[in-house]
């Protein structure tokens, strides 16, 4: 208890403001990877907050240091254009949705990034990190235990792979969380196993091989070929910074790569495979809908049809089904497809403007990270354009909450770090 007590009161600081905001986003940063639905209330009392310090001149010297002026002016546009967008939109429904959505890319910008780089510390990015990674192993084992009983009560083991492991979550989603939390203790035990016990670094490798099974569980195709790639990057990095540990990471390596290859044999539903044969058997029928090209397709040629403003905010998913349906392919789920590709809903949706911004967002993030060398804003920018190449990540809350506080979170970080590169 008194370690604990002596560890809360490290984390205090002189601004009473800044002390209760942080203690909102504790459950903010456990819960984010479990559920969005809290997130509005913890968003709102934040902004509530951040306009009664009152201290703009402050906030707009911090906002300037922490780069985000660049960084906002390409928010401010990706929010604009889908408001622009409404003029010609026929589904409002759904383009307020997305609206809706998009507004958590003006509250945590505002949050992080007019902070003061001196009243945060190392150790309140630590902590916060800790229960992001804490909640999404404790939902795993959820999923897990879950996987488990109903294997065990029906006989059947597709309750261990794809959307029936998932239990009604997004597998693409819930496989982006697993593989930033894999980068997040890597990340860690490259910089601190010296300092660790031997009994930590057992548990961190552990965790480690537990997410791995679990990101082949979830079974998303593009969430396992990023895995895939971040993991093996992250070697190369490992290898480079502590060259000592080579055979260690080299296992770690071959066993990621056996996991893939043994799951990818024996799975009761081998996804990779089904979207080859779908693909190149467009003439049945019944012709499948997993296939990624098929769908980008449909997207592209409505994008163009549409050029140069795009069909609206709201129609996006509504052009896709019927340029779907145009092609001969059938609908398997009774819900409209979006286009699987960030960059191509932005060019459909709002056409030239949106896909401008779009790819601008990008920037910042990267050119942030190679400023300070920040391999963790690194693979950040990384997992966002790689997981918006295969879906739309700003389509749904789980994306756009993710990205929309961890950027700014680690934009703020590395000048943080810049500012105390001993802590």
């Amino acid at each position: 208890m008194n370690k604990l007590a002596t560890y809360c009161q490290s984390l205090r600081t002189p601004d009473v403001f800044f002390n209760i905001s942080y203690a909102l986003m504790i459950p903010m940063m456990a819960l984010l990877p479990i559920t969005t639905y809290l997130m509005w209330p913890i968003g709102i009392t934040l902004m509530v907050l951040w306009i009664c310090q009152w201290n703009w001149r402050e906030k707009w010297e911090n906002f300037k240091i922490n780069d985000g002026i660049p960084y906002g002016i390409f928010l401010l546009g990706i929010c604009l254009v889908p408001v622009l967008g409404f003029i010609n939109s026929e589904n409002m429904p759904i383009a307020w949705r997305t609206f809706e959505s998009y507004i958590w890319f003006f509250f945590t910008p505002l949050i992080f990034l007019t902070a003061s780089p001196k009243t945060w510390r190392k150790q309140h990015f630590d902590l916060l990190l800790l229960l992001f990674a804490a909640g999404e192993i404790a939902l795993l084992l959820f999923l897990f235990g879950f996987g488990i009983y109903r294997t065990v009560k029906t006989g059947d083991t597709s309750y261990m792979y794809n959307n029936f492991f998932c239990h009604e979550r997004h597998h693409a989603y819930v496989a982006l969380y697993l593989t930033f939390v894999y980068i997040l203790i890597f990340n860690y035990l490259i910089n601190h196993q010296d300092e660790m016990s031997k009994k930590s670094i057992l548990l961190a490798y552990l965790a480690e091989l537990l997410i791995s099974v679990g990101v082949f569980c979830v079974y998303s195709r593009a969430g396992i070929l990023i895995f895939l790639l971040m993991h093996t990057l992250w070697c190369g990095y490992a290898v480079y910074q502590k060259r000592s540990r080579l055979k260690y990471i080299l296992a770690l390596f071959l066993f990621i790569f056996g996991l893939f290859a043994t799951l990818v044999v024996t799975s009761p539903s081998n996804r990779f495979t089904e979207s080859y044969l779908s693909f190149n058997h467009k003439h049945n029928d019944k012709k499948d809908t997993d296939a990624r090209l098929i769908i980008w397709q449909a997207a592209w040629d409505g994008a163009v049809e549409n050029l140069p403003w795009g069909v609206g905010t709201g129609d996006g998913n509504d052009v896709v089904m019927e340029k779907y349906h145009e092609n001969g392919f059938w609908l398997k789920r009774n819900h409209p497809y979006n286009a699987h590709n960030q960059l191509l809903f932005a060019l459909l949706t709002n056409g030239i403007p949106g896909l401008i911004l779009t790819l601008l967002y990008f920037i910042t993030p990267l050119c942030t990270g190679i400023k300070h060398r920040d391999a963790m804003l690194l693979s950040l920018f990384l997992l966002l354009f790689f997981n918006c190449l295969v879906e739309c990540m700003f389509d749904r809350r789980a994306g756009v909450d993710f990205f929309a506080i961890m950027i700014p979170m680690f934009m703020l970080r590395a000048h943080v770090l810049k500012e105390t590169p001993k802590q």
